[in-house]
This record gives structure tokens, C-alpha cells and sequence, in this order.
């Protein structure tokens, strides 16, 4: 089957069919890849299970109309807003007693879009008069789900002005300082486009009627929501070119023939357009649910995997050619040989992307399935688009040099290889001594990065969160709800309204037996800080009420990092575990996966120590939520790629010359191009670094250092060590000579 597969894709025919078929399907996926942004969700509170507490409230929330009275936030003088990206937050009469509503429709997801107003030396009558008539402006917009403008400057006021802009605990309409005002408004994300396209119209509208010397910001959730989609539309752009460009410089770099670097680099383009397309019609199917974050890491992941799955059948392909093999009978050969290797590091990875369908964080439940379609697609075109163009340019590809011509002199890897002849035992005990002190890095105590933290340079809604920091409470842009039965609520405000992370607790009663706690809360609501004190609220909230719920953004990032630390300790034994039997089924042994997997796990722990030092260290910002499970999944996936490459090769050559001695050859024959495919791979990961997105940032970094660590330290020279000391025992219970 695999020889007539590689006569087919390789032969006179056969090759000009292959690559019609990927050019027509890879037309499709890039039409496919420029709707792609039209079906990613964003957000967190949709990927949160069922069970989470936070959804709990939101669905209890939901269809709840507040009653009128004198306990009503509006009355403190605060505008009133929703919880979070997806809590019930609507109109309210800031004078009458009005409250949050949510949507009728019970699929409302209302997120609060908060309007912050800035005069330097404080706000003048005036100022007050233009944001009212600001407000009714924007109402006149009919923005697609958005609730009424909570606007107490232009309210049919019961009571004067300044009686509605009291201040408690130094939370009002106006600031304390007098220099800044709000008006607050909710967007139905379940509306697709509705926070983008809301909050857009909001900021051309403000443009369009300035006020002298008034700053304007759109900031809240809403606010932040459409600002982080629009730095991924640009991120996705940037990713994209950065990725072609650099790996087109590093093929350049490791081939010096043009027309052999471009080759991998179209058969790995037309991979990732079908691979997008593929999961654009399944996300648009409404069979999974996928966020920006997932096609970035698609991209890196297919362009970083299969440039090196791209490496490995031309390095074979050079190799038969030098032994004098013909170019029609040199590519058939080499692409049987790798075969095997190919199919069972792409299968070991598929196999590890689609573990991540047992968690309950469903932005990482679906984000497997994605990514292995996509190392699927790659695998499928290492294995007929890439032999096709090859065929159709044979020789010509290793233009101006040839692909028979040979190395003269003993090479870099050879003198690794007498390294790892003579000192096996040393490299052994310094390799694992280091790794273990950088892995201590972990030990560090770090925080954690959550929603509206991610940006790393400047917008308008986080100029506004500043602006809003400043002059008002920082949770007043993301409050907390607790909901408790209406007997309750009195008791509830005054003991959470005690606690040390709360600044202000307001009761609201509801029409359906249930009262509504807004918390607002002391310290910036989107830190990780706001997320740990949601811990210590909640626990005083069930003591007072056992059936008690606390939603909000601030509670939504508490209950994403629970759980996804329950996903993390259920996923990494399983990955590890399905690793493990895949490499004891390739390889045919037990000794030798069992220290493989000892390496990779020494290998990541390593990594993670050194990045948690310096993002929450030297950075000072601490570690996004996802960073251990993510770097772990691609560092011992991919990690697991290269062992694959190294040891089934090092099988191939122990069947002649024995373990010791084959091991020395295999480092020798494949440290070339598993270098080059190591820094093809940690490159392309390191663009993420590029983006303006933390969470990006950390991941790319993270899983470039552990690549490089990995092929340069791990796979170079502890693996080839360990091999060579154990000799024919690295195969137990078989032998060398097994087949």
C-alpha cells in the first residue's frame, strides 16, 4: 500500500493530479480562512461548563425584571450595569430605582459597555448638559442589542442633579474629583458582531461630536471585548506573515537553494488553508466552538510541525540521491521510509490534541479537535503534495547545488557523537542536574493574568479603564452579583459589604423571589487578584446562604482558572499516557519510552520553571491561566516528534551495527535536520511573541525556549547518552535485532 502510494503521487501522471486536487481544495480554504473571524467566538463565559457557579447565576438571572425602590443602585448614585461578558445588565431609571434587566429572550448575553467622560480641572455644567444629550444620541443609534443608555444627566429626575450624583463610598455617576462622568450601557453578544460593531458605532458617534477639550473612552467589557477582536484581526495578519517570511529564511538558512525552501512552504500553506477551512465549516456547522486563540495556535502549530515533517523527507530524500539513486527511484524510497516516522509523530500528536476533548474548559475541549485536523491535512501533504513537487522539479529543486553532492571532512555531529562516546555518564548527571534547577523556577510564587489584562499595547478602552481607575472605584467597571433568596439579601450586603476586597454592596430586589447583590469591588476587577478574592466572597456568601450564587466577570475568571487547573491534572497523566503507549508501540519496548517520557516531563518542567521565573519575577505580571497546560501538551507532543525521528532511526541502525554503535550513527545521520526542524519549530512559535496579546506572548515563548531546549540539550545529547549507556537493554523486552 505504501509503495503504491508513493508510485502514485511521484509518478508522470500521478503527481499533476496531486497537485490540481490540493490547489482546487486549497483555493476553498482560503476563501474559507477570510470568514474565519465571522464564526470565532470571543469572550469566556461561553466556554465556562454548564456547572461553573457563575453560569449558574447568569441563568437564574436571566428573564429576572428588578423592582422599583430605594435600594436600587441608581439611588447610591451608581450607574447601574450587567456582571460580566455575559451576565443580564440593562436599562435603568437612575432616580426611579431602575435596575439591570435582562434581555426577554432568554439567549441574551448582555455585556456592559462603560462610557467614560474626562475633563482635566473638573466637569462644567455644560460638560453635564452635552453628555446628556450625547447619551440620547447614541439612543437614537438603535445599536443592534444594546439595553437603553443608563444616562442619570438627562433622566426625567425625581429629585435634583446633584442628589443623584451622591456619592457612596465614593462611587457615583460623577467622581468624586468632579473631573470624570459615565454613562453605561449593556451589548447582547449573543448577537453576532453586536460588541464590535456596538462599540464601533459608540466611538464614531463620540468622534463625530466632540466636545472641546472632553475626552471620550468606551471601555467596560463591551469595550474591551471589541478592542481585543480587532488587535486578533491584525494579530492574524501579522502572525501569517511573519510565520511565511520567517520560515522562508530559515529553509533558505538550512537548504541554500530557493526553489527547495519554497516547496515545503507551499505544500505547509496549502496544509493550513485546508486545515482552516476544514475547521471554518465545522465551527459555522455549529458542531464546535473555537476562539482567535485556537487558529493562531493552528498556524503555528501546522507551519512549525509540518516544515518539519517537510525537513525529514527531503533530508531522505537527499540521502538516497547521494547513494546513487536515480531521482525516480531516490523519492519513492524516501518517502516509504518516512512513512513510518511521519504517520506516528503526526499520529502522536492527534492523538494528544484530541485528549483535550475530556476537559470541561470548553475553549480547550474544542481546541484539540482543531489542531488535529490540522496536523492531520499536514500529515496528508507531507505524504502527496510535497513528493508531487518534488517529482515534477527532481534534481532541479537542489538548484545551484546538487542533491548527490557530498559533505568532505568529519562534521559538527560526529564530534557530538564522540562526545556522547566518551563522557555518556557525565552528560547524563550535568543534563538532569540543570534542568532540575531551572525547573525550580516554578517554586516561585506568581500571580495570574485574566480577562482585560491581555493587551500589550495601548486602546481606547484601555486608556479609558485607566482614566476610570483613576477617578472612580476600579470594579466599578466589572461589579460582582451575588443571588440570594429576597429574605436574605439585608444580611448578605452587610456582611459581604464588610470584607476586605468588596467596597461597596448594594441589595436590588428582583420579581422572582430572588434579590440581586451588586459588589463592587476595591482593586482592579480584571486582575488575578479580583479573581483569588471571588474565593473568599463566595465562601462568606454560601455561609449566609447555602444557595446563594456569585456571577460576574471577576467570579467568570475565578471559575476559568479552577477550572482549567481540574482540567490540567486530569489531562497531563492522560496525555502522558497515550504518549507513552504510542512510542512503546512504534519503537517496540518499554525501556526506552519509559525514559523518553522521563526526559520530555524533565525537559518541560525545565521550561515552565524558567518562564514562570522571568514573566512573574523578572516581567512582574505573572503567568496566564493556560500556560502549564498548553506548553505542556505542545512541548510533550512535539518533544515526543523529534525522540521519534532520533530513536526509530537509531532501531534501524542497531538491527545492523548494534545499539551503541547505531546510536552514534542515527545522532550523526539525523542531527542536521532535527536541528533545522527544531529551530524551524521554536521560530515559528516565537512569532507569537509579536502579537500584542499577553496570553500569545507567553505561550510562544514558552514553547520556543522548551523546543530549543529540547532539540539542542535533550534530544542532542541526554537522550543519545542514556541510549548509549543502557545499549541493547533500551529495547527491553526485545532486542536490536527485533523486527
Amino acid at each position: 500500500m505504501i509503495a503504491a502510494l508513493a508510485a502514485a503521487v511521484t509518478g508522470p501522471r500521478g503527481r499533476w493530479v496531486t497537485i490540481a486536487v490540493w490547489i482546487v481544495i486549497g483555493v476553498g480554504g482560503c476563501v474559507a480562512r477570510s470568514h474565519i473571524g465571522e464564526v470565532t467566538a470571543a469572550g469566556q463565559s461561553s466556554f465556562l461548563p454548564k456547572g461553573a457557579e457563575s453560569i449558574h447565576a447568569i441563568e437564574v438571572l436571566d428573564g429576572a425584571t428588578a423592582l422599583g425602590g430605594a435600594s436600587s443602585p441608581s439611588d447610591a448614585g451608581v450607574p447601574a450595569q450587567g456582571t460580566g461578558p455575559t451576565t443580564g445588565g440593562g436599562a435603568a431609571d437612575p432616580t426611579g430605582g431602575g435596575v439591570p434587566t435582562t434581555a426577554a429572550d432568554s439567549k441574551a448575553e448582555e455585556v456592559p459597555a462603560v462610557i467614560v467622560f474626562e475633563r482635566e480641572g473638573g466637569l462644567t455644567p455644560d460638560d453635564l448638559n452635552a453628555i446628556g444629550d450625547l447619551g440620547r444620541g447614541l439612543e437614537r443609534l438603535g445599536i443592534t442589542g444594546a439595553t437603553p443608555i443608563i444616562d442619570p444627566f438627562s433622566a426625567a429626575a425625581g429629585r435634583p442633579l446633584g442628589d443623584v450624583a451622591d456619592y457612596a463610598h465614593g462611587v457615583g455617576p460623577i467622581s468624586k474629583d468632579g473631573e470624570a462622568a459615565l454613562l453605561v450601557l449593556a451589548l447582547n453578544a449573543a448577537d453576532h458582531g453586536a460588541i464590535r460593531n456596538g462599540v464601533d458605532e459608540m466611538r464614531e458617534y463620540l468622534a463625530a461630536h466632540p466636545v472641546p477639550d472632553l475626552r471620550a473612552y468606551v471601555t467596560g467589557p463591551a469595550g474591551i471585548a471589541a478592542d481585543l477582536d480587532k488587535v486578533a484581526d491584525e494579530a492574524g495578519r501579522t502572525l501569517l506573515i511573519a510565520t511565511l517570511g520567517l520560515v522562508l529564511v530559515l529553509l533558505l538558512l538550512v537548504y541554500r537553494a530557493p526553489l527547495l525552501a519554497l516547496l515545503p512552504l507551499l505544500a505547509v500553506g496549502a496544509a493550513y488553508t485546508v486545515a482552516i477551512g476544514i475547521a471554518y465549516l465545522v465551527i459555522k456547522a455549529g458542531w464546535i466552538v473555537v476562539n482567535s486563540e485556537g487558529t493562531f495556535l493552528l498556524l503555528v502549530l501546522v507551519f512549525g510541525a509540518g516544515t518539519d515533517y517537510s525537513l525529514l523527507l527531503v533530508h531522505r530524500y537527499r540521502e538516497e540521491l547521494r547513494s546513487g539513486s536515480p531521482p525516480e527511484v531516490a523519492l519513492p524510497k524516501a518517502l516509504r521510509e518516512n512513512v513510518r516516522p511521519i504517520a506516528s509523530s503526526g499520529g502522536t500528536v492527534i492523538a494528544a490534541m484530541l485528549v483535550l476533548l475530556v476537559a470541561d474548559l470548553q475553549s480547550t475541549h474544542w481546541l484539540g479537535p482543531i489542531l488535529a485536523i490540522g496536523i492531520a491535512v499536514m500529515v496528508c501533504s507531507a505524504f502527496t503534495l510535497l513528493p508531487a513537487l518534488l517529482a515534477v522539479l527532481g534534481e532541479r529543486a537542489f538548484w545551484p547545488r546538487s542533491g548527490m553532492e557530498t559533505r568532505t571532512g568529519p562534521s559538527r555531529w560526529e564530534a557530538i557523537a564522540g562526545l556522547v562516546q566518551r563522557r555518556s555518564r557525565p552528560i547524563i548527571g550535568i543534563v538532569i542536574v540543570g534542568l532540575l534547577v531551572l525547573a525550580a523556577g516554578s517554586l516561585v510564587h506568581h500571580g495570574t493574568i485574566g480577562f482585560g489584562q491581555g493587551e500589550t499595547k495601548p486602546t481606547n478602552s484601555s486608556e479609558g479603564t485607566q482614566v476610570l481607575n483613576e477617578h472612580f472605584p476600579p470594579g466599578l467597571a466589572s461589579p460582582l452579583t451575588a443571588v440570594v433568596p429576597t429574605a436574605q439579601a439585608r444580611e448578605a450586603t452587610a456582611q459581604l459589604g464588610k470584607l476586605a476586597p468588596v467596597k461597596l454592596a448594594m441589595p436590588v430586589p428582583t420579581d422572582n423571589g430572588s434579590a440581586i447583590v451588586v459588589l463592587i469591588l476595591a482593586g482592579d476587577p480584571y486582575s488575578g487578584e479580583a479573581a483569588e478574592g471571588v474565593e473568599q466572597i463566595r465562601e462568606r456568601l454560601h455561609e449566609i446562604s447555602p444557595d446563594g450564587l456569585l456571577g460576574g466577570l471577576p467570579a467568570e475568571n475565578w471559575d476559568v482558572e479552577q477550572t482549567n487547573g481540574r482540567d490540567t491534572r486530569l489531562i497531563v497523566p492522560l496525555v502522558l499516557l497515550v504518549v507513552g503507549l504510542i512510542l512503546a508501540a512504534v519503537l517496540r519496548a518499554l525501556a526506552a519510552p519509559l525514559y523518553l517520557m522521563a526526559t520530555v516531563v524533565l525537559s518541560f518542567g525545565a521550561t515552565l520553571g524558567l518562564s514562570t521565573f522571568a514573566f512573574s519575577v523578572i516581567g512582574g505580571e505573572g503567568i496566564t491561566f493556560d500556560l502549564t497546560l498548553l506548553a505542556f501538551l505542545f512541548l510533550v507532543a512535539l518533544g515526543v516528534d523529534y525522540n521519534i525521528f532520533l530513536m526509530t532511526r537509531v532501531r534501524e541502525e542497531a538491527r545492523v551495527h548494534g545499539t551503541r554503535k547505531g546510536t552514534l550513527r542515527a545522532l550523526v545521520a539525523t542531527g542536521g535536520v532535527v536541528t533545522g526542524a527544531g529551530l524551524i519549530l521554536a521560530g515559528t512559535f516565537a512569532t507569537l511573541t509579536l502579537l500584542p496579546l499577553e496570553e500569545l506572548i507567553q505561550i510562544g515563548a514558552t514553547v520556543a525556549v522548551g523546543v530549543l531546549l529540547d532539540t539542542f540539550v535533550v534530544r542532542a545529547l541526554l537522550i543519545p547518552a542514556i541510549t548509549y549507556r543502557l545499549g541493547d537493554r533500551a529495547w527491553w523486552p526485545s532486542s536490536s535485532s527485533s523486527r
